[in-house]
């Protein structure tokens, strides 16, 4: 058979490559691409190339809609641009039964059919503009390649490399932080560039938007690189440029990624404008440059001229310089704004110029106990005092609030950022409970004025399932689907015949092991990595009689249901063996948590504890058995929270 291709270029090649290896998987057809147009085949191309409706496309380069009309083999998958053939084509294959459980190896369901008595006719709209993830974890080259080349077939079409390199991100990785059992291999600052270059080549020919910078833009900016001393400050000559706090201008926790400048400085947006510019020059594959405030809270300057302006007035003065600029040197790339802190407040003077050229961000922080859904709708904004930021920060009312009051200001796009797979996930073993609540959220998007969510998540979120990464996928493109019929389609799919008896059990663990009494807000790493804290962590799990009660019963639910895994354990389909296989390594590391939390709900901490360090050893001793499918290190992090470890000083709680 011929698969008619009729546009050039990384994506379309791989959307046409893609197709051939499908169709030779599930029946043995080799098909030949050829870039011409015939009837005796599929066709892939855009809607004008085949003379379809563009009705309900406002942007063909945002909004994604592929049509499918293929029957026996003969017909046509085309898209409103070149990704959404993608779409179209991984729509297609959902129709013979192909199902993207996770990413990798044996990663794919899928069935052996007769793909010429096949059928597929549908056209459909992504129901979100922004359905995307960014970098976070610990990940390698060939774990973050994989993730990448599964969210498009989930339906995500934009993902974020945070930072103008991801150096922190694969660094945790090749130097094996808190892996004693393994060797480090440091990463050099050119080896992580080289890993850059392909993620990049690899987002694009996937097909997805590509979203860059956000963090650290001042280090290359102000040739400040890593960790610097204040003496390196002083040698550049740039002490002024520094934010003044407490009338002081210094480098807080010795990195510029936590340091904001004083940004009324003329000279200092000047640099920052020619360094975006310069950036976009070098990378004009970049479809999104975020340019977002430091890192951290009351740490902006107080100068008199900056305390004579807001810090969204500051924003939006440098976000119009650096729009004119980008116009100036004919760069079209789209601008992303947060509301995050400081600049969650909306300007009191200054407007964007080009409001189309930019995109806002809210930042969602919360419990992910009440959501989208019960946040206070007429929580009030107070009044704003530099750096003395101390509004709740789990609290999905606070973000919703500050983007309630910018929608009287700005008409443009907008996408939430928010982290239910970050370390949230990782409180509930089952995946159960975060599953429900992420859909609860994804489906209220539209209800809050926003195109989309970027997920700040876990790239290794496959154990002992990958199901909320694939419902949020299905959701982000349908909302109308049900959690019932997303729940059976999944599970049946990646389980086979006792498909139920999983989700029953995967279900039974995320109740008894009470998320909402373990869950403590976040885990910041800029904590973790500068401060030295040596607080005496609290939570409600602990000393707690209801929650023993829960806890006592998993071992006995994860023994009553070893026997179904290792019964499948031999299943004939690759895929379906390696999610048994997945449960099979999750058992015991949920057994061995249950055992801490029952410690600590008892009212022995240094049992609890000595129990977190015994599991902290196992998942390093056994790394490689789950490696693409749990973040070790984001684990150790969660753990450390869960069991009151606080910058590695072990302290029982009285």
């Amino acid at each position: 058979m011929n698969i008619y291709q009729l546009q050039r270029g990384i994506t379309a090649d791989y959307a046409s490559e893609e197709l051939v290896k499908y169709i030779k998987l599930i029946c043995g057809e080799k098909a030949e691409i050829r870039f011409a147009k015939g009837d005796d085949g599929i066709v892939l191309g855009l809607f004008d190339d085949l003379g379809l409706s563009t009705e309900g496309i406002d942007n063909s380069e945002l909004d994604d809609v592929f049509e499918v009309k293929v029957d026996g083999l003969c017909g046509y998958i085309a898209g409103s641009n070149i990704r959404s053939i993608l779409y179209g084509i991984y729509a297609y294959l959902k129709k013979a039964g192909v199902r993207f459980i996770r990413p990798g190896e044996n990663g794919d369901y899928i069935p052996k059919c007769d793909l010429s008595s096949l059928k597929a006719e549908l056209r459909e709209k992504a129901a979100y503009r922004y359905r995307t993830d960014c970098i976070e974890g610990t990940v390698s080259y060939e774990i973050l390649r994989d993730y990448i080349y599964w969210l498009p077939k989930l339906g995500f079409n934009g993902y974020m490399l945070q930072g103008t390199s991801p150096y922190l991100w694969y660094d945790r990785w090749y130097a094996h932080h808190g892996n004693k059992y393994k060797t480090p291999e440091p990463l050099t600052v050119e080896e992580a560039d080289i890993i850059t270059d392909k993620i990049e080549k690899d987002i694009k020919r996937s097909g997805m938007a590509l979203h860059s910078v956000g963090h650290d833009y001042m280090a290359p900016a102000f040739g400040l690189f890593g960790d610097i001393t204040e003496e390196d400050i002083d040698k550049r000559g740039m002490r002024d440029y520094i934010a003044m706090v407490k009338g002081e201008r210094k480098i807080k926790y010795n990195h510029i990624r936590y340091t904001n400048m004083c940004y009324t400085n003329r000279e200092v947006r000047q640099k920052l404008v020619d360094y975006f510019v310069s950036y976009v020059k070098e990378k004009p594959h970049v479809d999104f440059l975020h340019i977002w405030f430091a890192d951290g809270i009351n740490n902006f300057c107080e100068c008199e001229k900056c305390r004579a302006t807001s810090p969204s007035d500051i924003l939006i003065m440098l976000l119009n310089e650096v729009d004119d600029a980008f116009k100036a040197n004919g760069l079209d790339t789209r601008i992303v704004f947060e509301l995050y802190n400081d600049s969650a407040w909306p300007p009191l003077k200054e407007k964007l110029n080009d409001p189309s050229r930019f995109t806002i961000m809210p930042c969602i922080r919360q419990n992910y106990i009440d959501g989208y859904e019960n946040y206070n709708k007429d929580y009030p904004i107070p009044e704003h005092l530099y750096n003395n930021y101390n509004l709740p920060r789990k609290d999905a009312s606070v973000a919703l609030a500050f983007w309630r009051e910018w929608q009287k200001i700005f008409k443009g796009d907008c996408f939430f950022f928010d982290y239910h797979l970050y370390s949230d996930h990782l409180v509930d073993p089952g995946y159960c409970q975060i599953s429900h609540r992420l859909m609860r959220d994804m489906k209220l998007l539209s209800s809050l004025n926003s195109q989309g969510i970027m997920h700040c998540s876990s790239q290794r979120k496959n154990m002992p399932s990958s199901y909320p990464v694939y419902m949020c996928g299905e959701i982000l493109m349908n909302p109308n689907l049900s959690e019932a019929e997303l729940i059976k389609d999944y599970y049946s799919s990646a389980y086979g015949e006792d498909w139920e008896k999983v989700y029953n059990y995967l279900n039974r663990l995320s109740e008894l092991f009470c998320p909402d009494l373990v869950r403590e807000g976040d885990v910041a790493a800029d904590e973790e990595m500068y401060i030295q804290r040596h607080t005496k962590i609290m939570l409600p799990y602990m000393y707690n009689d209801e929650a023993l009660a829960k806890f006592q019963k998993i071992s006995g639910v994860i023994k009553e249901f070893t026997p179904v895994i290792q019964k499948n354990l031999a299943d004939p389909d690759p895929c379906r063996r390696l999610s048994w296989d997945i449960l099979r390594l999750h058992a015991p590391i949920a057994e061995k948590l249950a055992q801490g939390l029952c410690a600590g709900a008892s009212g022995d901490m240094p049992k609890a504890q000595t129990i977190g360090l015994e599991l902290i050893d196992y998942l390093a001793k056994t790394e490689d058995e789950y490696l693409p499918h749990l973040d070790f290190g984001l684990l150790v992090r969660r753990i450390k929270v869960t069991f009151g470890f606080t910058a590695n000083i072990f302290e029982s709680i009285k």
